[in-house]
């Protein structure tokens, strides 16, 4: 009969299975269910496409007012004259049909690992997750507004580039004629200046307004608890970042749709001087930049929201309308007279730097908030700190990973040094605690006190060994979180098979790592049991440093508590295996620190551990022999 542990082992037992269970349904959730359900809507997504395309060849003749229908990039770019634009880091064009910004590329960054595709951020309407902003002004009195189809025009063969801007001028029938000047400089800002002349022979009053919009979820777009994808920015009375995420602008859409709330009510609107806003990728991001506040005068008071529109039932591809705006303050112009009107626009990378210098060169508020630093932002900005420093010393971001790991090792290692000593304690009194749990196994009362008379005579406080767990939860969280939001480990390589530390391992066992002359992809991306084979190198070895930690741990009084902890390292390896390589190798490395530590701490403290057990084995050596 199996000796009786502990009062309170139950409740200890109940929480590690819980903890257990909930892993697993985690896990199978995402390989059997979640994982299936996104490649059946992004194939169903596809399968729209291709109809909608094929529907349009059948029917060149179809009416004007036909709802449109996704085409290829190249078609709908062939639509409007255009301006062309180059720098060293984006390229694209400006439609003439609104003076859109509708076609830009990031020329440093590319779709894969050794691709030479660059990401597009923005695309024209009527192609498959349209992204474009525009920039107009609008009569007070119900005039018709300068907006996304009104005719611009530029001199023949005018072309964008830094040191040279190009001017866009439009005249409206009413008597407004607008003169815009566009530059752009080396990184991915887009200046606008507008002058606008009141050529007709009563006062305008006119605001200025601009807007970014996307029609339906972003193509990559994958749910992501731990970034922001969506609508956000830095706006309102007290410049406060407000941000809503796709999910909560499809569910206002669909009840518009329902006519469960107003067609004019908005997501999030606010009143206030500056900010910025925009939307959000989970490495990308485009911005609408009013005039800010300076040390001489005030900024723009604008008008700001957030708001989603439902799709067109009658679009071969339905989806749902999602903008970012602002209005600015009405401005007067009497007859023959102008005004001017200077904003900006941003389309990259949310890289941390490149953020932080436009904040300080444009006086931007808190426009590196565009990355998600969450609740923890204490610890996940110095932590990103430390990461790109020794990026940039080491030259490489995986090594990058390993000298934030040793500098955490050191923050912590009075609490951990304290705890692992006494851990050795608890160790050595294992024998004495299983002669009381023996001799009072009847008794579960009587066995408490004397376990608690034992760990004071010894001085020994048994739960000293989870102090250094519970600390390193939240920096593990902001290390995970770091990782994941901030850019600089996209693509970035390590040693060995790892090119992308931002992707899981790409290894797997079912193909023996690569020596077998077959693609493991074949088999791992199977539906269902293709998650049970995709298990790389750096997963397997993060489950055998946990089992190394667990080996050099006082064992659980418990025996089914044992078994449980016995099974943790394969359940760890299985949900590891779907993270970034960047972060299972971070917490490889940690647990094999901790390794090292303990055992030395162990040995000083006398205390015989499994490691040695094994070596002696391996030696052929008697079990007591040192």
């Amino acid at each position: 009969m199996t000796p009786a542990g502990p009062p309170g082992s139950d409740n200890s037992r109940n929480l590690i299975l819980a903890v257990v269970i909930s892993m697993i349904i985690l896990f199978a959730y995402e390989f059997f269910i979640s994982g299936p359900q996104q490649r059946a809507r992004l194939a169903e997504e596809r399968a729209k496409a291709q109809v909608a395309q094929s529907q349009k060849s059948a029917t060149p003749s179809a009416p004007a007012q036909a709802a449109p229908v996704i085409v290829p990039r190249e078609v709908a770019l062939a639509r409007s004259a255009r301006v062309p634009f180059a720098t060293d880091s984006i390229d694209g064009s400006i439609s003439l049909e609104g003076a859109r910004f509708d076609d830009l590329s990031l020329r440093k960054y590319f779709d894969a690992v050794g691709s030479k595709t660059e990401v597009t951020l923005l695309k024209p309407q009527d192609v498959r997750g349209a992204f474009d902003a525009f920039f107009g002004w609008e009569d007070t009195n119900g005039a018709a507004p300068i907006g996304a189809r009104t005719p611009w025009t530029a001199a023949d063969g005018a072309r964008l580039a830094v040191g040279s801007p190009i001017t866009l001028t439009t005249t409206t029938d009413d008597g407004l004629k607008v003169t815009r000047t566009i530059a752009i400089d080396d990184k991915y800002v887009f200046t606008i200046t507008d002058v606008v002349t009141n050529t007709s022979g009563a006062e305008r009053t006119l605001r200025p307004f601009a807007t970014v919009r996307r029609t339906g979820l972003p193509p990559d777009f994958v749910p992501n608890q731990i970034v922001h994808q969506g609508m956000l920015g830095v706006f309102g009375p007290k410049l406060l970042l407000n941000e809503s995420t796709y999910q909560k602008a499809q569910k206002h859409a669909k009840d518009k749709a329902g006519g469960k709330i107003l067609e004019d009510q908005r997501l999030i609107a606010a009143r206030g001087e500056g900010g910025w806003l925009g939307f959000s990728d989970h490495y990308w991001l485009a911005a609408l930049v009013p005039p800010q506040k300076t040390a001489t005068g005030a900024g723009e008071t604008i008008d700001a929201w957030f708001d989603a529109r439902p799709g067109d039932p009658a679009a071969a591809a339905q989806t749902d309308n999602f903008r970012a705006a602002y209005r600015g303050a009405p401005r007067a112009i009497a007859p023959g007279q102008s005004v001017t009107y200077t904003q900006h626009f941003f389309a990259g990378p949310k890289k941390v730097s490149v953020l932080s210098d436009y904040e300080k060169a444009l006086n931007i508020p808190s426009f590196d908030k565009a990355v998600d630093w969450g609740f923890l932002w204490f610890l996940t900005r110095p932590i990103f700190w430390l990461l790109d420093h020794f990026g940039a010393w080491f030259g490489n971001f995986g090594l990058a990973i390993l000298g934030v790991t040793v500098v955490v090792k050191l923050l912590l290692f009075p609490l951990v040094n304290r705890s692992y000593e006494a851990m050795s304690k608890l160790k050595l009194l294992q024998p004495k605690m299983k002669e009381i749990q023996d001799r009072y196994a009847s008794d579960p009362q009587r066995q408490q006190q004397e376990m608690i008379k034992l760990y004071q005579s010894e001085k020994v406080n048994p739960v000293a060994g989870c102090l250094p767990i519970l600390a390193q939860i939240p920096i593990f969280y902001a290390l995970y979180k770091t990782l994941t939001v901030t850019i600089e480990m996209r693509h970035a390589p390590f040693f060995g098979w790892i090119h992308d530390l931002s992707a899981k391992d790409p290894t797997a066992w079912v193909n023996l790592f690569g020596l077998l002359p077959f693609d493991a992809h074949v088999v791992t991306s199977l539906p269902i049991v293709g998650g049970l084979f995709a298990i790389g190198i750096w997963p397997i070895l993060y489950g055998v440093t946990m089992w190394g930690v667990q080996s050099l741990s006082p064992p659980a009084p418990d025996p089914v508590q044992r078994q449980i902890f016995a099974v943790l390292p394969i359940v760890f390896v299985f949900l590891f295996a779907s993270f970034a390589a960047g972060l299972v190798i971070y917490w490889t490395w940690s647990n094999t620190l901790s390794i090292l530590q303990q055992y030395v701490i162990m040995r000083r403290n006398g205390v015989d551990t499994e490691f040695d057990k094994l070596w002696r084995k391996l030696r052929g050596q008697p079990s007591g022999a040192t």
